[in-house]
């Protein structure tokens, strides 16, 4: 007998079993129950990202059990800051994202992303009303947790991170390869405005530079 949809509501915070059982529809209906079964968490510490897809292996590694260090070989996190006081319907579409990512992982056997395939799927899914975007709307929530900020001196792109992990003399803008320099949290300037960077070594770069990805909001 087939399994009962799980019918949205407007209920938070949403119940893992929930999430598990909206999993399951999901994994039915748009990727022919394809998908293996996988471990979705609440994480306390996500604030970078409404959810993200992780794996401690390769995509062409077995996808079951757990890795040797006794973690989880995949799973599914879900930014508890950001996610547990919205309604169910709308943390369906964050769920179907990362199922997205899944997909692309265990079934395609390629390293996730954004590309053609991924948008695809998600419009295929999205003509039953799931509104799965590329990036969620969580901006001035995800901005709220962001302590450090750079900016491109040459096209005012902005890259935020909650610790200090981008280091000017090492890496470049990943839009134009430009260099980068520090700015006060909460007071970047107007863009495309050139600034003078906090760290004089951000005007000489070391070969070879590493080239930043472009902010991204969802994993």
């Amino acid at each position: 007998m087939a399994t009962a949809r799980p019918a949205p509501t407007d209920t938070v915070p949403v119940t893992l079993d929930r999430l598990l059982a909206h999993w399951a529809d999901l994994n039915a209906r748009y990727f022919d129950g394809a998908l293996p079964r996988i471990e979705i968490v609440w994480s306390a510490r996500l604030t970078s990202s409404a959810g993200m897809f992780v794996s401690h292996v390769g995509p062409r590694a077995r996808h079951d059990g757990r890795s040797e260090s006794g973690r989880p070989r995949r799973l599914i996190r879900l930014s508890a800051p950001l996610l547990q006081h919205v309604p169910e319907r709308e943390l369906l579409s964050t769920l179907a994202h990362e199922m997205i990512h899944q997909w692309q992982f265990d079934i395609r056997r390629r390293r996730p992303g954004h590309g053609a395939d991924f948008v695809e799927k998600m419009d295929a899914m999205n003509r039953d009303g799931l509104k799965i975007t590329v990036h969620h709307s969580l901006d001035a929530e995800v901005g709220a947790f962001m302590t450090y900020a750079w900016r491109c001196l040459e096209c005012g792109q902005d890259y935020q991170r909650q610790r200090r992990t981008i280091r000017p003399k090492d890496h470049r803008c990943g839009a134009c390869h430009g260099p980068l320099g520090e700015v006060l949290p909460g007071k970047l300037p107007r863009k495309r405005r050139r600034i003078q960077p906090h760290h004089r070594s951000a005007q000489h770069r070391p070969s070879p530079f590493v080239q930043l990805e472009l902010p991204f909001t969802t994993a």
